[in-house]
């Protein structure tokens, strides 16, 4: 059942945001007489300017990325999200535009001067694909754009990637890109220039998901079939997106056929797909629907392992989305997503967890400059773990309920000065954990429930881009954060000077509903800027600020649904991440090749770590478990890659360190004695080679290799006597390494010709680690006599995977 919204709370709590802080009213207002100014410049002005849309001329969507050459003054456009681009100043005797974009037929057309407004629709068409992955709108944007650290990734390049037992996996392609990587085997969990999985903004569709993997990480739970790109920022983030401290992934949803029903569906090794989209209204009203199914039990069987072979597995998600052109100045859309695991390993002990995320958005334009945009948005991520073995059954239940509302104002001053401002409101509750446990045969139980926590998220922020001249272009920006922590609470308070522990609690302050108990007020600034030296060689600086209210607390290295989320409080206070960095970028021949140099730090503040031993599961004073550092992230990365021909693909090599640093006043507040110490996702060397052959456009093989330093990870030393049993002694953290990682995929796309529509689909045979390298999925401990505790790895995908997957439109 869909949660009901909340937007009289968010509005009432915005009002009172503005009311109660000087800071932000004056911030606030002076944001809106900006607007308003250029609201009425934009409608004052008489500018020569042409405002042009690209769309597919079958279904009405917006082209995004098209190329399209002025051809008296060789001067290069590309659309922008909406498909749009503007031309100023134009030529009194009129100009011609040529529109090239792949997949899509060549188009030219005469522009007369008196044009206002022009609509031009390209026709699709089979054609090679050119581009592995598409990371700009124009050919030499990395060159020539001023933010940095942004790559953007298409569906149809990830198609061309092998699969793992057949399925495209949307977040596991972008760790073969640099800067970031994945701490386990096929984990969709990603670390970003040094930085946890949490500290990663994912958004589908507007919405935040807070566990995006299907089977504990060996599949992503967004379904290909609806993407239409993804947005990585992990260098100059625009100043709408906080939250996070290290990056955002933006996804996109595909725009529903305006014009006529079509689809697609897919039988894998793992799971089936179906995906259909068409007019409830012609050219008003589209409708989108996706599901998908798994049967991934058989592959558990084939596992080595007796636990893994003893499992079982179960996931499915399904996507929904209408959009709806009310008119030239009005579109309304909303989407839904569902996503469910289950899993059990080798016992009757069941994991569950689902996603659920519902955005609505309403974008308007004013004039041909000054547009807004209102989203509100729902996510809920819920886990589970039900024992139901007979002997002591229990059923654990935590969840987070995220809701959000967001206006924003975009004003185009020109075609190389774009303004942004807007304001924003998040709701954050969480339970973290709600155990029953049977105590006797007759049903009998214990109940314990952790404190929920709740928190308020407030944001008005500013960003503009712009590109002064063919040498400097610059993007600059502001976010202002105000973040409450709120009742209904108990807080504990203890001893000044002493740890935190149950010994030390002197007093207990009950906190009402919605009482703020904590505020924090940040300021976010972010700005980078770009000078060429010539027309394919730049050089771009950056300085990011990000703030996080929320964090994973974890003893583990991996995305695993029992991890525990925890708002920033009186104790934890809000993470900190600023972020320098610098980079050279250089084209060669004619845009076939891009290169690029980049190397960042990170200053870390307020680092959240556990303490030796801690018990972080339903804890009710979980503060006395966690402890307060720093943390420090720095590396290089080289990239190369080839972008049209036959023969494309990218070569990257990242060179990164993640360090942290807790001392504390006392031992047991201290970790490694104060000393730095890596990262659980430190891994210093990280290769990626990519390769793509498409000898005719029906046909390509593709290769992926991968390596990596083994991550870190806790041995112990020795073992001591404790009441006669034997307990194991840990002596530093992090100071040993799994073994490194390396695995080579291969796979071969083609298209069998014949005029049976229902076989001439895609077929993709893959082999999945095809030399059966035994990486570590996970280390583990066995008691020797006689000697400290040994150390064995557990390898999951061993051996080679093969697999066949076949895709058909219809």
């Amino acid at each position: 059942m869909i949660c009901q919204w909340r937007y009289g709370v968010l509005i009432q709590k915005i009002y009172k945001m503005i009311k109660m802080n000087l800071k932000v009213r004056m911030f606030l207002l002076g944001m809106l007489n900006f607007t308003f100014l250029m609201l009425a410049n934009g409608q004052n002005e008489r500018v020569n300017t042409i405002s042009c849309k690209v769309v597919d001329i079958e279904n009405g969507g917006p082209l995004i990325g098209v190329n399209v050459l002025i051809k008296e003054t060789t001067q290069y456009h590309s659309t922008n999200l909406e498909g749009s681009f503007k031309v100023t100043n134009v030529p009194e005797n009129g100009f011609t535009l040529v529109f090239s974009y792949i997949g899509y037929e060549g188009k030219e057309i005469l522009v007369k001067p008196q044009s206002k407004t022009i609509t031009i629709r390209l026709k699709s068409q089979f054609t090679e694909l050119e581009e592995v992955v598409i990371t700009s709108e124009r050919p030499d944007a990395n060159v020539m754009n001023s933010g940095m650290g942004r790559n953007v990734l298409e569906i149809s390049a990830m198609k061309d990637l092998p699969p793992l037992a057949g399925e495209i996996d949307v977040l596991k392609s972008m760790t073969l890109l640099p800067g970031v990587s994945s701490v386990g085997e096929a984990s969709s969990g990603l670390n970003v220039r040094g930085g946890s999985f949490d500290q990663n903004l994912i958004l589908l569709g507007g919405g935040v998901l807070y566990n995006p993997s299907h089977l504990f990480g060996f599949f992503s739970s967004i379904n290909a079939e609806v993407v239409d790109n993804i947005v990585l920022y992990k260098g100059v983030i625009p100043a709408k997106f906080g939250g996070r401290a290290s990056s955002v992934v933006d996804i996109g949803y595909k725009v529903g056929d305006y014009d006529k029903w079509k689809g697609n569906v897919g039988v894998g090794m793992v799971s089936s797909k179906l995906a259909i989209t068409g007019p409830v209204i012609k050219e008003k009203l589209a409708l989108t629907l996706t599901g998908r199914m798994s049967y991934v039990n058989w592959l558990l069987s084939l596992v080595d392992d007796v636990g893994i072979k003893n499992s079982s597995a179960n996931f499915y998600d399904v996507n929904g989305k209408l959009d709806y052109r009310l008119n030239d100045k009005n579109y309304l859309s909303y989407s839904i997503y569902q996503s469910s695991d289950d899993f059990n390993l080798a016992s009757d002990t069941v994991n569950q967890w689902s996603n659920f995320s519902q955005v609505a958005t309403w974008k308007h334009t004013f004039t041909e400059k000054l547009t807004s945009n209102v989203t509100l948005a729902e996510s809920k991520y819920v886990f589970s773990i039900l024992n139901d073995s007979g002997v002591n059954n229990f059923d654990l239940t935590s969840n987070v309920i995220d809701r959000s509302g967001r206006l924003e104002f975009n004003y185009a001053l020109n075609e190389k000065n774009n303004f942004n401002a807007g304001i924003e409101a998040r709701l954050l509750k969480i339970d973290p954990g709600n155990f029953e446990l049977e105590t006797n045969e007759l049903g009998d139980s214990e109940a314990l429930q952790v404190q929920e926590e709740n928190g308020r998220e407030y944001a008005a922020y500013v960003y503009n881009t712009h590109e002064l001249n063919d040498k400097i272009g610059i993007s600059y920006g502001l976010r202002y954060n105000l973040y409450q922590y709120v009742g209904e609470q108990l807080v504990n308070d203890y001893v000044d000077l002493f740890p935190r522990n149950g010994q030390n609690i002197i007093n207990t302050t009950s906190f009402g509903a919605n009482e703020v108990i904590e505020t924090y007020a940040r300021l976010a600034p972010r700005f980078g800027i770009r000078y060429s030296l010539t027309p394919s060689t730049s050089i771009k600086i950056g300085v990011n600020k990000m703030n996080q209210f929320i964090q994973l607390i974890s003893n583990t290295a991996t995305l695993s649904p029992v991890n525990v989320w925890k708002l920033s409080d009186t104790f934890v206070v809000p993470q900190e991440v600023v972020q320098y960095s610098f980079g050279v970028f250089k084209n060669l021949k004619n845009n076939t090749y891009e290169t690029s140099i980049e190397t960042y730090y990170k200053d870390i503040d307020n680092v959240v770590d556990y303490k030796d031993g801690a018990v972080l599961l339903l804890n009710e004073n979980i503060e006395t478990e966690l402890l307060n550092g720093i943390g420090k992230a720095y590396g290089v990365e080289l990239f190369l890659k080839k972008k049209t021909g036959k023969l494309t693909g990218w070569a990257s090599y990242t060179y990164s360190r993640s360090l942290r640093k807790v001392d504390g006043a006392f031992p047991e507040t201290r970790i490694n004695s104060g000393e730095w110490y890596p990262s659980n996702f430190d891994k210093p060397h990280d290769l990626t080679l990519v390769t793509s052959y498409k000898p005719r456009k029906n046909l390509t093989f593709s290769a992926v290799f991968t390596y990596s330093t083994g991550r870190p990870v806790t041995y112990p030393t020795d073992k001591l006597k404790l009441f006669g049993q034997d307990i194991a002694y840990f002596d530093s953290r992090n100071e040993s390494r799994i073994p490194d990682y390396h695995r080579l995929d291969l796979s071969v796309t083609f298209q069998i010709n014949t005029t049976i529509k229902l076989l001439k689909g895609d077929w993709t045979f893959g082999i999945y680690n095809s030399y059966g390298n035994n990486n570590a999925y996970s280390v583990f401990f066995d008691d020797v006599e006689g000697a400290p505790p040994q150390a064995y790895k557990l390898s999951i995908l061993n051996t080679p995977v093969p697999s066949l997957s076949y895709n058909v439109n219809f």
